[in-house]
């Protein structure tokens, strides 16, 4: 993490279009942080370009990827 980054372990308002908010969640999960703030954070007013993209029902962005194997193997318990 970088050292200008500074996330705060108690409960406030986040940044997410912050460039360093990625590090900052990391940092956070790797202390096992419930919750945190960009409350003291230099950054906490820092944006980044967000770009505006229709999504449509048919497009797809799937969270988790699994292994062809488990459909099979579900499929199977499921008979």
């Amino acid at each position: 993490m970088n050292h200008n980054e500074n996330p705060v372990h108690t409960k406030g308002d986040k940044n997410v279009f912050c460039p360093y908010y990625g590090n900052c969640l990391d940092y956070a999960v790797e202390f096992h942080w419930e919750y945190w703030t960009c409350l003291h954070c230099q950054h906490k007013q820092k944006e980044t370009f967000v770009e505006d993209v229709l999504l449509l029902a048919k497009d797809t962005d799937p969270y988790y990827s699994f292994s062809p194997y488990l459909y099979k193997k579900a499929a199977n318990i499921l008979l």
